[in-house]
């Protein structure tokens, strides 16, 4: 008879173990009220009566922000300059239109202009500048310069541009894009060109 008793406290202590994981399992789901993956409660008079699919846009209203852009712009100058023989200077990522102007003047006497003058200035864009050329050489004729927001259109718009202008095939000689979360960069670049831009 001991023995049964024994049995019969084992039996009570592996139900109540059995009932207390049933518990701790469902609290969960009770938490989530009940509603499937994809649909939220539906509330009538502050009661939940049912569960509804979630309505396209629901996390956008509920206040969750849309993820910030990494990085940032820093709004800079750049210049082009040239002479009348044909050399050009160019400088970019300036801070200021007066300092993308020098850097530009500066960059054309270097590379061997003489009485060098500003020609185009742009700010927060991307840049080009066209020629015409022949049978892969510079010959005279007209630059044209074309700013815009994307480098591969004003690319593509300065050769058209060059082209009208010229009544020849025309060729990118100098390309710049905006300066993204780069420290404040003052470089010049310098290009030397055959033949009057200015015809």
């Amino acid at each position: 008879m001991v023995l049964s008793h024994t049995r019969g406290c084992m039996n009570m202590t592996s139900n109540r173990f059995f009932l207390l994981l049933l518990l701790i399992i469902g609290l969960p789901s009770m938490a989530e009220q009940g509603c499937p993956p994809g649909q939220i409660p539906a509330q009538a008079n502050g009661n939940i009566t049912s569960c509804g699919p979630i309505p396209s846009g629901y996390y956008e209203q509920q206040g969750s922000a849309a993820p910030r852009p990494i990085g940032k712009w820093i709004k800079t100058w750049g210049a082009v300059s040239l002479d009348g023989s044909g050399t050009v200077g160019v400088a970019y990522g300036k801070l200021s239109k007066r300092e993308a102007q020098q850097g530009a003047i500066s960059s054309c006497v270097e590379a061997g202009g003489e009485k060098c003058h500003d020609w185009a200035t742009y700010y927060n864009q991307c840049a080009a500048v066209a020629e015409p050329y022949k049978d892969g050489k510079s010959i005279g004729g007209k630059l044209q310069f074309v700013g815009g927001a994307a480098l591969e259109q004003a690319k593509a718009d300065a050769e058209k541009k060059c082209t009208v202008a010229n009544n020849s095939s025309c060729r990118v000689i100098y390309s710049k894009e905006p300066l993204n979360n780069a420290p404040q960069i003052r470089d010049t670049t310098r290009l030397m060109l055959r033949g009057d831009p200015c015809n």
